[in-house]
């Protein structure tokens, strides 16, 4: 089970990743812009690190469709076979506990 550490851990790398992909030329354009929107959207850093387990389970509420958008581009840059397997680990990692 996920404890709240865990997933307020993980939102912050998921808020994390969203910056690095953004700017990432690796990637292709669409890549990162759907990434820069999503870190736009994406509840702030500091919000995220004063968190209470409370305060978390509102959170994905209030920004579930944001949260639920960072996964699927997480999952669909995990399988796809120009991403690093260095890339592949973080973004495993990341969604383990994430939303």
């Amino acid at each position: 089970m996920t404890t709240p550490d865990e997933r307020g851990r993980n939102l912050i790398w998921g808020r994390e990743a969203l910056d690095v992909l953004s700017t990432d030329a690796e990637l292709p354009q669409g890549w990162r812009a759907e990434s820069a929107s999503l870190l736009d959207r994406y509840p702030p850093l500091s919000v995220l690190k004063s968190c209470s387990a409370a305060d978390l389970d509102l959170l994905q509420v209030e920004h579930s469709h944001e949260l639920a958008a960072a996964r699927a581009l997480f999952q669909r840059l995990r399988v796809s076979p120009t991403c690093s397997e260095q890339r592949k680990y973080t973004l495993l990692v990341i969604l383990r506990h994430f939303y």
